[in-house]
């Protein structure tokens, strides 16, 4: 391989030396790898970003259940029923039996 100048390189020159045209299929594959490894690079960063903000919003819907969870729960107990009623004037009482099992 002869060796190149800067104005050889710059005019294009290089590119119809004989080394160059024995090589030009080596250089294409290698230009397409390199291509190729820099775009997975850059999918695989998106594929994380994608991640990390869908693992956020998962975490928002579960704290938001959780929280939703806790107060109906909390409604839904019968001292909480039964002041609920009395609040909007029911006539409805608590039973003082404990409850049956019907067989």
């Amino acid at each position: 391989m002869s060796k190149f100048s800067i104005k050889d390189i710059l005019s294009g020159d290089v590119l119809s030396h004989g080394w160059f045209k024995q090589q030009y299929k080596v250089i294409l594959l290698i230009s397409g790898l390199i291509f190729l490894y820099i775009y997975s690079g850059y999918q695989s960063q998106r594929q994380q970003r994608v991640l990390s903000d869908l693992q956020k919003e998962l975490q928002d819907v579960q704290l938001t259940q959780l929280t939703l969870n806790t107060e109906l729960m909390n409604k839904s107990r019968q001292s909480s029923v039964a002041r609920m009623l009395k609040e909007k004037g029911s006539t409805v009482k608590e039973t003082n039996k404990p409850a049956t099992r019907i067989q």
